[in-house]
């Protein structure tokens, strides 16, 4: 239960004594509940009622009149209406806001409810059975029949449990005592005009003093009371628009320069969050903007991953995100008034709540703040795809630590300290993306039958133009256009320029025997991570493949590089038009 200032108590002390006249409902020779039973049964009591013009109770004599009436009886159920009408003892004069009936399904001989007849599916003893025993028994509280149909209560709270106290003389009756109580249960919304969030709470204690033969109640005690628990007033003003600023170091994976000495991207970086009210139509939740703009020292805008904006709905009194109105968990910053213990606060750094410790209490140019830290180590941040890799990416997580100084009145952020860092854990790059276009130049000479050496260039440019699987393989389509230029003139030489279709095993760089638009074998072009050994590679000049051996390690134009090379002289057939028959094929290929 929370602090007296949140508690209003508004039905007070109702303290009733059961008539004389109510012990002769029953007589020991009767076995169960009479179906003719009508009876008026007259409670004499006080009842109060908070005052709030003078702050305290009121207190009224009363007197309760409860009249009940067999109704029916089917399939060994007894229907019985309860009408109740409470007068002021003074007056004579009724009180209606407090008059009540109720429909009770019993079983006769048990005085146990049974469900599904009555106006409420009640449960437990309606009265105490006829020969009780010293035992305890779960009876329905009818002080909570409408809290009960509303769903504002279980079963659980509707009952409570009457324990044996031992045997007291009443009236010169020899009883068995029952007592019980029930505390703190809610049982709904506070009264109209509270203040959102409010609740109503039910507590009372009840004693019985009951003839052990017939079950009647001799003397009855009651004690109630009906309090309502304010929530923590302290709220998000509707107008709210306010900016936090902040300063230093950012540092971004680029992945486009994976393969250099420095692969990061790096700024001197202001940082910009501002949060504002956008729509308070509601006490309960206001719709809250929140934008985040990072800048470099020069204005210009960072990447898109620095940038955020969100309009989500928010309690203005607890700070928690509206799970209907917002994909976020936890509380958009501390509310007013924090208290010394910790806090799940949003945290945009993983995309989830994370808990603000309570570290202690600091003094920031002497104004006191409460310090908290939400430290975080490893956190899944999702994945980074990779262009031309469909079948992998780079799973991202996040470790960092974010210090708050809290001034705990306003719950305002005075200062943030804060270093983290994005981690990427790499998949197997060792593969061809299905989006690689490149181009080559070489240049040499070519050896035309009849017509001797002719210096050239040639221009060979490789595109993937699509991807499938084979058996679990990605097979990248590469469409490899090779034109040759005489050096001499800058014509195309025809018979050595064409254009190819290869099928290729993206993890290996073999030829894949069914997607090209011929059968090839070997390898395409060298794999990712090539290793220091000799492969056979498919030679478009001769439709066949030609070892490619392993020379050695050296730099190549600032480049260090595996150095391969092809040495081959061989007898092929050669079917270009007007040559038709078997040339000595010829060649010294070198690949860096």
């Amino acid at each position: 239960m929370k602090g007296k200032r949140h508690i209003l108590v508004v039905v007070g002390l109702i303290f009733f004594i059961v008539a004389p006249s109510f012990s002769f409902v029953l007589t020991p020779s009767m076995k169960r509940v009479p179906d003719d039973l009508h009876k008026t049964v007259i409670y004499e009591g006080d009842f109060g009622m908070f005052n709030t013009s003078t702050m305290q109770m009121d207190f009224i004599d009363v007197e309760i009149h409860r009249e009940l009436t067999a109704m029916e009886e089917t399939d060994g159920v007894l229907l019985i209406r309860e009408d109740i009408s409470i007068l002021n003892t003074r007056t004579g004069e009724p009180i209606p806001d407090l008059a009540d009936t109720n429909i009770w399904a019993i079983d006769p001989f048990t005085s146990k409810n049974v469900r599904g007849y009555g106006d409420t599916e009640r449960v437990g003893q309606y009265i105490f059975p006829i020969g009780v025993e010293k035992k305890q028994y779960v009876v329905w509280n009818s002080d909570m029949d409408d809290v009960y149909r509303q769903g504002y209560v279980d079963v659980e709270d509707a009952t409570g449990t009457a324990y044996y106290r031992g045997e007291e003389t009443v009236e010169g009756v020899t009883c068995y005592k029952y007592s019980g109580s029930q505390e703190e249960i809610c049982i709904g919304p506070g009264i109209e005009g509270t203040p959102p969030g409010t609740q109503m709470f039910y507590e009372g204690e009840q004693s019985a003093w009951v003839d052990p033969e017939t079950g009647v109640i001799v003397d009855y005690d009651k004690h109630i009371r009906q309090y309502l628990q304010f929530p923590d007033l302290n709220r998000m003003p509707a107008d709210l628009d306010t900016t936090a600023r902040l300063s230093g170091t950012i540092s971004m994976f680029n992945l486009s320069n994976a393969a250099s000495d420095d692969p990061y991207d790096r700024w001197n970086a202001r940082v910009q969050q501002h949060v504002w009210v956008d729509e308070a139509s509601s006490d309960e939740m206001y719709m809250v903007g929140s934008e985040t703009v990072a800048r470099d020292t020069e204005g210009d805008l960072l990447p898109a991953d620095f940038q955020a904006y969100s309009v989500d709905g928010v309690d203005p009194a607890t700070m928690r995100y509206d799970r209907h109105f917002s994909n976020k968990s936890g509380r958009l910053t501390f509310p007013i008034g924090i208290e010394p213990r910790d806090y799940e606060l949003w945290n945009s750094d993983i995309g989830a709540a994370s808990t603000a410790r309570y570290m202690g209490r600091d003094n920031l140019g002497g104004l006191l703040v409460y310090r908290y830290l939400v430290s975080v180590e490893d956190h899944p941040r999702g994945i980074m795809e990779i262009p031309g890799m469909s079948d992998r990416h780079i799973d991202l997580s996040y470790t960092g630590d974010t210090v708050y100084y809290v001034e705990p009145a306003t719950g305002s952020i005075v200062n943030v300290e804060k270093t983290g860092t994005v981690n990427a854990a790499f998949p197997d790059l060792h593969t061809i993306p299905e989006n690689i276009q490149s181009s080559l130049e070489m240049d040499g000479e070519l050896w035309i039958l009849g017509e001797g050496a002719t210096d050239i260039r040639m221009v060979r440019e490789v595109t993937a133009t699509d991807f499938h699987y084979h058996e679990g393989r990605k097979v990248v389509i590469m469409r490899d256009n090779t034109t040759v230029y005489d050096t001499e003139t800058g014509n195309v030489v025809d018979m050595a320029s064409g254009s190819e279709v290869h099928g290729v095993y993206a993890d290996t760089a073999e030829e894949a025997p069914d997607y090209g638009d011929m059968y090839r074998q070997g390898i395409f072009t060298f794999p990712p991570g090539v290793e220091k050994r000799t492969y056979q590679m498919w030679n478009t000049e001769i439709s066949t493949t030609s070892p490619v051996r392993f020379i050695r390690e050296e730099d190549h134009e600032g480049i260090h590089t595996y150095l391969y090379e092809t040495e081959e002289t061989r007898q092929v057939y050669d079917p270009t038009e007007g040559i038709e028959q078997e040339v000595q094929y010829t060649t010294t290929t070198r690949y860096w």
